[in-house]
Order: C-alpha cells, then sequence, then structure tokens
C-alpha cells in the first residue's frame, strides 16, 4: 500500500535522528577528503528545493566557518559563468536528490576538469552525479514516495548542518563542548516535529475554509527564514497548484504592496526577537487595509488567528518552521481533491526534460 505525502511528514524525525546518529562517519568522510586544504569559499550549485536547502543553512554556515557562502543555479553555472573564476580555494557543492539532474551533472563535470573540491549530495550514491563527484555523501532521504521533496528538504539541511560543522571540527574552530550543544539543540529541534505537525493540524481546521477559499498566497521572512518562506512557495505551487510568491520581509513593502488583495493569502514566518516590529506593522497593515488574511507563523503570536508554534531548536529552527507549511500544503492540496501521485502536466516530458 503507498503512503499518504502525511506519512512521509510524519518519518522526517526518524531520517534526521539517522543523520545526526551519523555525523562522526560523516566527519571521517570528509576529513579524509578535505584534509588540511585551507577552503576560502563553500559554492553550492543546485535548484529548487536543493537550492532553498543550501540558502536556508547559509547563515548557519557562514557563522560557523567564518567563509562566505554562494548560490548559483545549474544553468547559470553551467551557460553563463565565466569558468575561469573557479578556484582551488573553494568547495565546490552539488545538490541533486534524484542524483540525475542533467545540468547539475554538466557543472559537476566542469569543476571535475579542472580537478577541484567537490562534493555531492544526492539520495542514492548509485546515482550519476554521485559517482562522478570526489566525495558523494548521501543526503538521508533515502527514495521518496512523492516528487514533492519534504523529506528530501529537511533532510538536506540536516546534511549540510553536520557537514559544516564537519568543516568546523576540522578547521579546529569548534570545541567538543560546542559539538555537544549542536546535538542537543538538534535533537530538541526534531523531537518537537511531530508536536509542529499536530499544533499546525488543530489549526488548519479552524481556518480550513477561509485558506480554501483563497486563490493565491505570498510567503515572506527575514534572515534563514526566507529561504524557509522560499520553499513554502514551492510547496504551494506544487502541490495545490496555486500562484505563489515569497519575498525577504523588508522587500515585501517596497512595491508589491501595490499587488495586495482579499483574495491573497499571507504567511509571515515570525522568529521572536527578529524584525518583530517590522512584521507586526506589516501584519496590521494587511489585516486593517487589505483584508484578514495575514496569518503570522512563529514564536512571536499577537493575534489569535495567528499560528503559534513553540519553537525548541536555537540553531536549527527552520526544520521547525517548515514542518508548517509540508502539513498546510498538503492538507489543502486534498482538500481540494489534488491527486499528489501524479504531475499536473506530466506530458512536458515530451517538450523537455531536467535529468539525464
Amino acid at each position: 500500500m503507498m503512503l499518504t505525502l502525511m506519512n512521509c511528514i510524519e518519518m522526517i524525525p526518524n531520517r534526521l535522528k539517522k543523520i545526526v546518529d551519523s555525523k562522526d562517519d560523516l566527519f571521517v568522510k570528509v576529513k579524509n577528503y578535505c584534509g588540511d586544504k585551507k577552503i576560502q569559499k563553500l559554492v553550492f550549485v543546485a535548484s529548487g528545493t536543493s537550492l532553498n536547502a543550501a540558502l536556508t543553512t547559509k547563515i548557519f554556515a557562514e557563522n560557523i566557518l567564518k567563509i562566505p557562502v554562494e548560490t548559483i543555479y545549474p544553468n547559470i553555472f553551467v551557460n553563463y559563468m565565466n569558468h575561469e573564476l573557479l578556484s582551488d580555494k573553494n568547495l565546490y557543492i552539488f545538490i541533486s536528490q534524484g542524483g540525475s539532474t542533467k545540468l547539475v551533472y554538466r557543472a559537476l563535470e566542469i569543476v571535475k576538469a579542472k580537478q577541484l573540491l567537490n562534493i555531492s549530495i544526492t539520495q542514492e550514491l548509485d546515482s550519476p552525479i554521485a559517482r562522478l563527484a570526489s566525495l558523494p555523501i548521501e543526503m538521508g532521504s533515502v527514495q521518496e514516495e512523492y516528487n514533492y521533496r519534504t523529506i528530501g528538504f529537511s533532510a538536506t539541511c540536516s546534511t549540510l548542518y553536520w557537514l559544516y560543522i564537519s568543516l568546523a571540527k576540522i578547521k579546529g574552530v569548534i570545541s567538543e563542548e560546542m559539538e555537544r550543544k549542536y546535538v542537543d539543540d538538534f535533537n530538541s529541534t526534531i523531537n518537537n516535529l511531530s508536536k509542529v505537525k499536530d499544533v499546525t493540524l488543530a489549526w488548519y481546521e479552524k481556518n480550513r475554509d477561509l485558506l480554501l477559499s483563497l486563490d493565491k498566497f505570498i510567503f515572506a521572512g527575514a534572515g534563514e527564514l526566507w529561504p524557509v518562506a522560499q520553499e513554502a512557495d514551492i510547496k504551494y505551487m506544487e502541490m495545490l497548484p496555486i500562484f505563489t510568491k515569497s519575498y525577504e520581509l523588508e522587500e515585501l513593502i517596497h512595491g508589491p504592496q501595490n499587488a495586495f488583495d482579499k483574495e491573497t493569502g499571507y504567511f509571515l514566518l515570525s522568529k521572536k526577537g527578529e524584525d518583530e516590529l517590522k512584521l507586526e506593522k506589516i501584519a496590521e497593515f494587511i489585516n486593517t487595509e487589505i483584508g484578514e488574511n495575514c496569518f503570522i507563523v512563529g514564536n512571536n503570536i499577537k493575534n489569535k488567528r495567528d499560528l503559534e508554534i513553540n519553537i525548541m531548536g536555537r540553531f536549527f529552527n527552520p526544520l521547525e518552521y517548515i514542518t508548517v507549511f509540508q502539513v498546510l500544503a498538503y492538507k489543502m492540496a486534498t482538500d481540494k481533491g489534488r491527486n499528489l501521485t501524479v504531475g499536473v502536466y506530466p506530458q512536458i516530458t515530451k517538450y523537455i526534460t531536467k535529468t539525464l
């Protein structure tokens, strides 16, 4: 019997637990490959959910490693980037859940030809991209039942977090005590995902009719919650399907507000202590001047109609926030009668294909 997508969402905590439990194996692999090389930048080549995972973990990486992180779409990397700018001081990381994205493979070929440091992150190690990479790493999602990458996003973020921690240990910039704090915080985060799911389901039932009446959605957040908003955007567009858009919180009021209307739903991702007043004022503006369709999601809730979740993680809480939108997208899609086992336009492969 095929699992539902909700079953897949419910698997995520156990999958993430396996990732943290295997962190020492990851460290050994990374240390054996990178050795004492002085890495000055991380460069990610990915798209869609994989790119969002890199963006979500970017701030954590830059804070712990003290080096810049760059993200590039595969098409830009292969066809529009000046390859003379590629550097042996960089570590290039290629993410493709299925492991056969055509342009990610081509980008990896370019880096390999220049004998530059490279890592792949895929769901299986026998995929074309993993076989080509100098250091292939499993993302920990295993084979997902659906193409909507719920396990994949959370697993990729988690694998990246522990990749950064491994690199920081190699550089000698974190102590064993700090690593233990990361382990404790990660476990607190993933142990809270089931509760976040339950709270979200209860909130959805109270707001179901209103949500289903809206014909498009906008998502916004600041810092590491902006790429979480981008991932929520993708999930809604793919699964419902419905027109969506995501913005960095400040950018939301630099022109986009001129297109606001009462048929649109607005989700603002909130974290206590970060842009609190600005976020509250934006929500107040929308609910007062546009329509009462703006919802704050997080641990900084002022309105009883908002979705309050008790955030447990300090470093890894994007995993908690995205659970909300994985659940909401699934519930709204199924309540709209969407069959998530098939694509809306499977015939697109007659015109163009993105895989090898």
